[in-house]
């Protein structure tokens, strides 16, 4: 697969929350480029995680340290590992995301006990990714009943 394409997926996945315009994707290309530099990963390793969303296997710190870069330059992150709540709440308001689910978010996935900002950062990932495959879940079962109860009324009014 094409290294290029594996950091565009990077980028559409780490900002995901975000709309993009081209200067969206010109500064994620940016910073994956420079994040990627200061803790490199296989593009192999990039897509691995990408096309499964689970950081299970990645554990090396190169890799959690890519992730503490990414969140630094997107500003969800300080350079010692805090999180900037102020900053990914302003982000995550201009999508259409629930309060609960930003709200599990903004305190659950910066819960850690962690002082070392690369492990930090990939449980706010792991947690986050975690939180938008089950909102995604629970999105797919909502539509799924409406369009069985809608089949059921149309069903009903021919009969």
């Amino acid at each position: 697969m094409p290294y290029k394409f594996v950091v565009i997926a990077l980028a559409i996945t780490v900002t995901s929350i975000r709309c993009f315009t081209g200067e969206d994707l010109t500064n994620d290309l940016k910073f994956i480029k420079v994040c990627n530099l200061s803790s490199p990963i296989g593009a192999y390793s990039m897509n691995d995680v990408l096309e499964n969303k689970n950081l299970d296997n990645t554990k090396s710190r190169p890799f959690k340290c890519f992730l503490h870069c990414l969140l630094t330059k997107y500003g969800w992150m300080d350079q010692d590992g805090g999180f900037l709540l102020h900053d990914i709440r302003e982000t995550l308001e201009q999508s259409d995301i629930q309060l609960g689910t930003m709200e599990y978010i903004l305190y659950s996935c910066t819960a850690t006990k962690s002082i070392d900002r690369c492990v930090r950062a990939h449980f706010f990932t792991d947690c986050f990714w975690k939180k938008m495959e089950e909102v995604k879940a629970m999105r797919l079962i909502y539509f799924d009943a409406i369009e069985t109860q809608l089949f059921c009324c149309l069903l009903n009014s021919q009969g």
